[in-house]
């Protein structure tokens, strides 16, 4: 039998320092049902806050993912998960179901054993993504709101536009078949309880000049625009007008990242994007009620 990282004794052999507020551990592929994850465990876990699940863009940073944030999610004794979609299995994975995979069915396969092993609760987590990662994390959503506690999107190249049922799944919320599975279906049965999820979308206030990786075609710059930054405007715009044609409250927020470009550690730089990706715990319905009290 295997060490975990949840272990008295972690995978490294390595004791935990006392002082270390928290340490980084690897589960493979083989553990989780293909797809390996990279886990900043705090000192002091907190098994009732939902995890910080950090996915990386399309340079595979899932390890770096899980250091940026380690700091904050320790303060808070949260878990972050960081899984990594490597680019030999799991390339396309930003589509969420590409070569005949689903990206989405893999993290929640992932999230059950992240669960198992350390008594974390994974049936609701907050989610964050940077890039190409934003747009895995913003379609995983709109597939699975129920399995999202807080999203938070940070320079998506570009987005799935929910208004748009004429184009199939993942540029609209048409048909488009997956092993089975209609997605944009899925998509548009969940849509409401999608756009009533407090959604952060982060983008650099300089990372507005295309570049090699900005998808780039002349419907989907109409629509869209043709940078990152006037592309996440116009996506936060429209989902306050599909919240506001279904007469539903919209919590979702735009925050333009100053000195930052398309550079995952200049949005981190601040500290405002690990902010903005984990806010403070609600107080417990316990303490709400002596504070009322008092």
């Amino acid at each position: 039998m295997h060490d975990h990282p949840f272990s008295s004794t972690p995978i490294t052999g390595r004791p935990l320092a006392v002082c270390e507020p928290a340490r980084l551990e690897r589960l493979p592929a083989s553990t989780t049902h293909g797809l390996a994850c990279w886990l900043a465990i705090p000192q002091r876990l907190d098994p009732s806050l939902p995890p910080l699940v950090a996915v990386h863009g399309v340079r595979r940073g899932a390890r770096n993912q899980a250091r940026q944030f380690m700091d904050r999610a320790a303060a808070q004794g949260r878990l972050v998960i960081a899984p990594l979609f490597d680019e030999q299995h799991w390339a396309g994975y930003q589509r969420v179901a590409a070569r005949g995979q689903r990206a989405d069915v893999a993290l929640l396969r992932a999230l059950e054993v992240v669960a198992f092993l350390s008594g974390v609760r994974t049936r609701q987590v907050q989610l964050f993504g940077y890039s190409g990662g934003a747009q895995f994390v913003h379609r995983f959503a709109l597939l699975h709101p129920h399995r999202v506690d807080h999203l938070c999107v940070c320079a998506a190249g570009w987005y799935t536009w929910p208004a748009d049922a004429s184009q199939a799944f993942p540029h609209g919320l048409g048909a488009s078949l997956a092993r089975g599975s209609d997605l944009g279906q899925l998509a548009r049965q969940h849509l409401n309880r999608f756009l009533q999820l407090p959604i952060q979308v982060a983008v650099g206030e300089h990372d507005a000049v295309p570049d090699a990786l900005t998808r780039r075609d002349p419907a989907l710059d109409a629509v869209q625009g043709t940078h990152r930054l006037e592309r996440a405007r116009r996506w936060v715009q429209q989902l306050h007008r599909l919240a506001g044609d279904r007469g539903l409250p919209s919590l979702v927020r735009l925050a333009v990242l100053p000195g930052a470009g398309h550079d995952f550690r200049q949005c981190m730089a601040s500290g405002a994007l690990a902010a903005l990706a984990m806010p403070p715990p609600l107080p417990a319905v316990s303490d709400q009620r002596s504070r009322q009290a008092a």
